[in-house]
This record gives C-alpha cells, sequence and structure tokens, in this order.
C-alpha cells in the first residue's frame, strides 16, 4: 500500500464503483409476480428476450450467433495448426485459444459439427432433439425468459470487473479475513465469490475465482474449494426450481435448508480428501499477490480502505474492457463448443442408456434407509445433477411432495454440473480433474442426503 496514504478520488472510486457492483450483483428487485431478480438478472433477460426475438432462420439470434462462434472455434484452432497465420502466432492470448490440446480440438469438432445438424434439422431425433442437442442449445441460447449461457456470458463478461477490480474484494478479505479462514480455510476476499453466484449465477461465481486464481490471488487449492463449495445456484435460479418441482409455497423453509446445508458442507469439505491434498500454491508466473495481513500499527479498516483505493487506482473503464473482451474470447472460443458437445454426450447417455439408474442402485438402498419415498423409482434423480442442475427436477414428476423437496434441495448443494460450472472449472487452470468433481459431487451427495432429509422432517 503507499506509505503516504490513499488519496480522495481513490477512495471516491473505490466507493462509487463498489456500490455499483453491490447493486448489479448482489441488490434484489421485485418483479411484481411474487419472485425477485438483480440488475444484472433482469439485464441478461432483457438482452437474451431482445436478441432472440430478432428471427434467424427459424431460430433466435443468440442461436445464430452461438452456431458462428462454435464454427469460428473449430476453424479458428484448424488455422493455427495448418496455416499458422500471424494474427495468432503472435498473440500469446489467440494461441492459448486455438492451440488446444487433441481432446478439446475434437470437441470443437463435435460442438461444430451438432450446432450445425440442430440448426439445420439434420440427423436423428436421439441426437438432435431435446433429449440431446437441442436442450444443450436451449440452454446455451434459448430459455422462455431470455436467460442463457450467452446472454449470461455477454453480461457478466463486462459486469465481472467492476465487482472484483475496484477495491470490493481486497476491502471485504481484510475485514472479514478471520472469520472466513478459521471457518472455511479461505482467503476473505473469497465471500465476493460467494456473493456473486449466489445473487448471479454458479457461472459467474466459477469465473470470478477463475479470474482470482490466474492473478494470484488465490492458491490451487483455495480455487479448487471456492469452486465446488461457494459456487452456489443463483438464488433467482433456486427459485424456478422450486417452482418446477411445485414448491413455492414452502421456498422459505427450502432454502433455508439448503443454506444451513450448504454451509455446513463449505466447512467441512476443504478440511478431507481430495480438497486437503491439493497443494497450496499460487501460479507460478504471477506469484502470490494477496496481502491480507494488516500491520501492528494500522487499524483493520483503515489498512482495508488502503488497499481497496490502491487496487481501485489501478483499475479505469480501459481495464474494464479489456477484462471483458478477454472474459468473452475465453468463454465464447474456449468454453461454449465444448459445453455443447459434452453436454449433449452426457445427455445422450442419460437418455439412451440405463447406465445413471445402474449408477445409481447404492443411492436406492441409501434413499430407502433414510425411509425416502420412491427410493426406487427416483434414485437416479441424486446423482444426473452431474450433468446439469435441472434435470432432476425435471424427472422428479409424480414423486411425493418429500422427495421432492429433499430431491430438490439436493440438486441445488451439489454444486458440480457438468454443462455448467463443471466444463468451466475443467478449462481454467485449477488443480481439478474430471475425477476429483465425480469424488467431490459424490461425496456432497452422501453426506448432503440425510442432513437435508433430517431438517425437513424438522420443519414437517
Amino acid at each position: 500500500m503507499n506509505h503516504t496514504g490513499p488519496q480522495q478520488q481513490d477512495i471516491i472510486k473505490f466507493v462509487i464503483m463498489s456500490i455499483v457492483g453491490v447493486f448489479l450483483f448482489m441488490t434484489p428487485i421485485p418483479d411484481g409476480e411474487g419472485a425477485f431478480n438483480i440488475p444484472l438478472g433482469y439485464a441478461i433477460n432483457w438482452l437474451g428476450t431482445l436478441l432472440n426475438s430478432i428471427d434467424v432462420g427459424g431460430f433466435g439470434f443468440l442461436f445464430f450467433l452461438a452456431a458462428i462462434v462454435i464454427t469460428a472455434s473449430f476453424l479458428g484452432s484448424v488455422l493455427a495448426y495448418t496455416v499458422k497465420p500471424a494474427f495468432i502466432e503472435n498473440s500469446p492470448k489467440l494461441r492459448g485459444l486455438f492451440r488446444c490440446n487433441a481432446v478439446y480440438m475434437v470437441s470443437k469438432a463435435l460442438g461444430a459439427i451438432l450446432v450445425w445438424m440442430v440448426y439445420l434439422d439434420v440427423g436423428p431425433e436421439w441426437l438432435i432433439g431435446w433429449e440431446g442437442g437441442m436442450l444443450m442449445m436451449d440452454l446455451i441460447a434459448g430459455g422462455s425468459s431470455g436467460s442463457n449461457l450467452m446472454s449470461i456470458f455477454i453480461i457478466l463478461g463486462l459486469a465481472i470487473p467492476i465487482l472484483t477490480d475496484f477495491g470490493l474484494m481486497e476491502f471485504l478479505g481484510i475485514l472479514i479475513k478471520k472469520f472466513v479462514r478459521a471457518l472455511f480455510t479461505l482467503p476473505g476476499r473469497s465471500s465476493i465469490d460467494l456473493m456473486g453466484s449466489w445473487f448471479s449465477s454458479s457461472a459467474a461465481g466459477v469465473i470470478i475465482t477463475r479470474d482470482q486464481h490466474e492473478k494470484g490471488f488465490y492458491t490451487g487449492r483455495e480455487a479448487a474449494a471456492i469452486c465446488v463449495n461457494f459456487t452456489l445456484v443463483s438464488l433467482p435460479f433456486t427459485f424456478v426450481i422450486a417452482s418446477t418441482v411445485e414448491l413455492t409455497a414452502h421456498f422459505p423453509v427450502f432454502y433455508l435448508i439448503i443454506c444451513v446445508t450448504s454451509i455446513f458442507l463449505a466447512i467441512l469439505m476443504p478440511r478431507i480428501w481430495p480438497l486437503r491434498g491439493i497443494k497450496d500454491e499460487y501460479l507460478p508466473e504471477v506469484g502470490k499477490q494477496i496481502d491480507e495481513e494488516v500491520p501492528a500499527n494500522v487499524s483493520r479498516f483503515k489498512w482495508a480502505v488502503g488497499l481497496a483505493s490502491d487496487r481501485a487506482k489501478q483499475s479505469g473503464a480501459g481495464t474494464v474492457f479489456k477484462s471483458g473482451v478477454s472474459n468473452w474470447l475465453n468463454i465464447f472460443m474456449d468454453l461454449i463448443p465444448v459445453i455443447l458437445a459434452w453436454g449433449t454426450i452426457a445427455l445422450i447417455v442419460e437418455a439412451q442408456t440405463p447406465i445413471f439408474e445402474i449408477l445409481a442402485t447404492p443411492f436406492a438402498h441409501y434413499m430407502h434407509l433414510l425411509q425416502i419415498p420412491g427410493a426406487f423409482d427416483f434414485a437416479h434423480t441424486t446423482i444426473v445433477g452431474f450433468i446439469d442442475m435441472y434435470l432432476p427436477a425435471l424427472l422428479l414428476g409424480g414423486a411425493e411432495f418429500e422427495t421432492r423437496f429433499i430431491i430438490g434441495a439436493l440438486s441445488i448443494v451439489q454444486i458440480i454440473y457438468l454443462a455448467e460450472t463443471g466444463i468451466l472449472i475443467l478449462k481454467s487452470r485449477m488443480p481439478l480433474h474430471i475425477g476429483h468433481l465425480a469424488i467431490i459431487f459424490l461425496m456432497r451427495t452422501i453426506i448432503a442426503l440425510p442432513i437435508i432429509t433430517v431438517l425437513y422432517r424438522l420443519f414437517f
């Protein structure tokens, strides 16, 4: 921190931009229909609805835009390995995006082929229909409310730097460091990741964490722990899940049980394998950039304001735009094609094979032991959420109230969904691979199920 003390203009910038960030990400506003959303949520819905009102070949514009960026991602990788144009070769950023390994090259090719099969309605229904490619494209670029991954990422790409780059994380990190470190073994600034996902989306939480890890503010272990414990499904979308499983009348209790269970898991999981075994190391090329220690002769609040102001001094409209463009390139050229390819494969496996029913057999007996109604009929809903968090809610039709409540809450606290947060994590530099995610998902499921069941029975 500047030893002459923070400048007034930097303090003002920190305060104003922090207020703007909190307003955009964390201020619930009623929608007039008994629910609520945050300003960014309304912006996302508005943008998605507006762009998809433009018809392009029978689909909304975002669908067409997704097809273009997925195709461009694949063709860019082909060019990077064959023609090797100067604009890619001379740009470390573009080289990193397009010179991918074989697995992601195949994923991009599959994504490019699949998106045009869906767009042109060419191919078998089991591949391009609502149990495969069309469902994934609806997640990526559709959505009846206007909310989809394309509109979410367009807005979040520019909005996230407002929340993270103007001192708010430094300020809160200093003030609540002891509490968060003692409870969750994490830096104080990780509370922003939680709030970013809680009020905005789980994808927002992962993107914030990935950004902070790559800038040297989190170790690999810390970033991993945050992504598999703190990136909760947003409060508005939790309400959507509650509505889907017909629990809106009981939403306050439903959400209370989710919060209690999530906090318990966030305390426990970083202290046990596999998270405990991940090394507490910063990325070597950036090193440690975080400093939440307070000098003995300075008050905690004054130090927090000083660090926050120093951070705000380094940021402005140009850095926000640069970060936004970087976010867009990473997401649209790198993540969207992979989400489509592997999300579709996972959906087809779930719909066309009995593998999830077979894998869920132990959970059927587990649910039966916990005396959850319909244990053997709905056990597969405990694990299909590993693909996408909305699937369990869709598969709970006909289940009893208790089963819908328990599995609905479980689907929220499982956190790891390959079609969204999982791919974001795997494509980051965090030390988590697919095996880690599967194991942590199962551990969260095993631990959370009895907790949710007991809490449910205390209220009903």
